[in-house]
């Protein structure tokens, strides 16, 4: 068993430095040059399934990888970014001055909440089934997601506290790879792999 997971391809959202969430946002021109270059490797590699978030920028990464390496992409909704709710699509300052004092509090660890935000416990759970159903399956299976998710199994892995923001960086199309060790237990034989990238990794990542 392989999983590994791929952060999309650098968005519009991401060059605009806003937090995205579920708006959804095409790639830009680097982040299809991105995709084809995860492709390229991919394809080197081998893999016996593709799978997707039902997001834009991530299936058109998808779509990139698939026409370069197959097969075709299945959507698996579980691997959809964090809803962070009312600051989707607005940048850090604009956050700032319509929440006054969330995202400091966010800082020093305090337990506030967007309005409309999906909740880390949520969040927590479906990707562990997310995880938990891809690692059940023989093969090397590609899962392209998002920053959050990509984070938030890493966590997971490690048995790390899911409330612990930015532990992992997470550049667009890198790889992070979950294979089982001889024991049986899920272990990160790599993370924010970008070694494919060459001149071309970005890492802004505001969900």
């Amino acid at each position: 068993m392989r999983l590994i997971l791929i952060r999309h391809g650098e968005s519009e959202g991401n060059a605009a430095g806003v937090f995205q969430g579920r708006i959804e946002y095409g790639l830009t021109a680097r982040g299809r040059l991105q995709a084809e270059a995860a492709a390229a490797r991919l394809a080197a590699m081998g893999i016996d399934r593709l799978v997707s978030s039902p997001q834009r920028r991530a299936l058109e990464t998808a779509g990139i990888v698939s026409a370069l390496a197959g097969p075709a992409p299945g959507v698996l909704p579980e691997l959809a970014e964090y809803d962070i709710g009312a600051p989707s699509g607005l940048t850090p300052a604009e956050i700032r001055a319509r929440f006054p004092g969330v995202l400091e509090a966010q800082r020093r660890g305090e337990p506030v909440r967007f309005p409309g935000e999906e909740g880390r416990e949520a969040f927590a759970a479906r990707v562990r089934s997310a995880l938990e159903r891809l690692t059940r399956l023989e093969g090397t299976t590609v899962a392209v997601t998002h920053g959050g998710v990509v984070a938030a199994v890493c966590h997971l892995v490690l048995g790390a506290d899911l409330h612990r923001r930015g532990t992992f960086r997470v550049g667009n199309c890198s790889f992070t790879e979950v294979v089982r060790d001889g024991r049986g237990r899920l272990v990160i034989a790599r993370h924010n792999d970008t070694c494919h990238l060459d001149g071309l990794a970005t890492f802004a990542d505001r969900g």
